[in-house]
C-alpha cells in the first residue's frame, strides 16, 4: 500500500531542494535570471547551427553522415524550448515572438504535431501522466508491448499511430481516431512522410528492378525532383526521424505506464551509460526530464545545471534509477521488483 501522506512529504522535499538549487544557480550567475534572452539565445544559436550544416552539405563542404547529426542535435535545442515555450517559459507577454519561435520549431522539426495542439496535449499529460488519459504518452508508444508496431511509432509517430487505429482501433471509432491524428500533424507530418516515403519507394524499386535485371526507367521530371528530394532528405527529414527516434524511445520508457499513483511514481531517471548515443539527440531527456515533473517552471538548461542535486534528493526520495526490466514490463509501475537497478522505496 503506497501511504499518500509520507509520499506527498518525499515530493515536497524533492521540490524544495530542486528550487532552492535554482535560486542559488541564479544567484550565483545572475544572467541566468535573463530568462527571455537566454531562450531567444539559444533559439537563434539552434536555427543558425542548423542553417550553416545544412548549406555546407548543400554546398559539399561536409557528408551526409555528418550533416544529418549536426541538425538533428541542434533541433534537439529547438525540442527543449519548444517544451518551454509550451510552458510559457518565454515571452508570455511578447506573444508575436512567442508564436514565432514555436513555429520556426515547428517547421525544422516537420514530422512533429501541432505545437499549439501539444500544448494542451502536454498539460494534460502532467494531469494523468501514468494512465489511459495521457494521449502525449501513449502516442509515442509508452505502455505498448516491444514489437515491430511500437518501434514503428516511436520512429514516425504519425504514420506508426495511423497504422496502431487501422490494426487496433476500436470499431465504429478508427475513422474519428484516424481523421483526428491527421488533423493535429497537418500540414508539416504530411509533407515530412510523403518526402521520406518517396524516396524509399524510388530507391528501393530502382535497386529491385537493377537486381532481376529490369530496370526501372523514371521520367526526366521524377530525376529532377529527386535532387531536391535527397537535399531534404540529408538537411531536414533524416535529422527530424534520428532525433525523433531518440527522443520517443527516451521518453517513453522514463515515463511509467500503470499503477501510477503520484509524481514519484511517473518517471525513473534513466541515466545508464548504454542510452549515451540516444541522449545525445535528445540533450540529455532522460536524466533530467523526470526533474521537470516534480518543478515544472524551470526551463531545460536550469535542469541541466541542478541535476546532480536533483538526483541526489530524488534517489534519496524513492524515485527510480535506469529500472531496466521496465522494456520488459510494457513501462507498468511495480511496486516490488527484485532488480538491483531499481532503488528502494524508503
Amino acid at each position: 500500500m503506497v501511504d499518500a501522506a509520507a509520499e506527498s512529504q518525499r515530493v515536497k522535499r524533492i521540490r524544495e531542494t530542486i528550487l532552492a538549487e535554482g535560486q542559488r544557480l541564479r544567484e550565483e550567475y545572475p544572467w541566468l535570471k535573463h530568462q527571455n534572452a537566454l531562450g531567444l539565445t539559444i533559439f537563434s544559436l539552434a536555427v543558425m547551427g542548423t542553417g550553416l550544416s545544412a548549406w555546407s552539405y548543400i554546398q559539399g563542404f561536409i557528408p551526409a553522415w555528418l550533416c544529418i547529426p549536426f541538425v538533428a542535435i541542434f533541433t534537439s535545442l529547438l525540442h527543449e524550448l519548444e517544451h518551454d515555450l509550451i510552458h510559457w517559459q518565454y515571452f508570455k507577454n511578447k506573444k508575436w515572438l512567442h508564436n514565432f519561435m514555436l513555429l520556426v520549431g515547428w517547421i525544422l522539426r516537420p514530422g512533429t504535431i501541432n505545437p499549439w495542439v501539444r500544448r494542451h496535449l502536454h498539460f494534460l499529460h502532467h494531469k494523468v501522466s501514468g494512465s489511459e488519459k495521457d494521449l502525449e504518452e501513449r502516442g509515442i508508444a509508452n505502455g505498448m508491448k516491444y514489437g515491430p508496431l511500437r518501434l514503428f511509432i516511436m520512429f514516425d509517430t504519425f504514420v506508426g499511430n495511423l497504422l496502431k487505429v487501422i490494426i487496433k482501433g476500436e470499431k465504429g471509432k478508427k475513422t474519428k481516431r484516424f481523421l483526428q491524428i491527421c488533423a493535429i500533424n497537418f500540414p508539416l507530418a504530411f509533407v515530412c512522410a510523403g518526402i521520406w516515403y518517396s524516396f524509399f519507394v524510388f530507391h528501393i524499386s530502382s535497386g529491385v528492378g537493377d537486381l532481376i535485371g529490369i530496370p526501372v526507367i523514371w521520367s526526366q521530371a521524377v530525376l529532377s525532383n529527386m535532387e531536391w528530394v535527397e537535399i531534404a532528405i540529408v538537411t531536414w527529414i533524416a535529422p527530424f526521424y534520428l532525433r525523433s527516434f531518440s527522443l520517443n524511445f527516451i521518453s517513453s520508457n522514463m515515463h511509467y505506464y500503470g499503477n501510477v499513483n503520484n509524481l514519484i511514481h511517473q518517471t525513473q531517471v534513466l541515466n545508464h551509460p548504454v542510452f549515451l548515443p540516444f541522449q545525445i539527440f535528445c540533450f540529455n531527456f532522460g536524466s533530467t526530464h523526470g526533474i521537470h515533473h516534480f518543478v515544472v517552471k524551470e526551463p531545460f538548461y536550469i535542469r541541466q545545471m541542478t541535476a546532480k542535486v536533483a538526483h541526489q534528493v530524488m534517489k534519496e526520495n524513492g524515485v527510480r534509477f535506469n529500472d531496466l526490466n521496465t522494456f520488459k514490463r510494457a513501462n507498468n509501475f511495480l511496486f516490488d521488483i527484485p532488480d538491483q537497478n531499481v532503488v528502494k522505496q524508503p
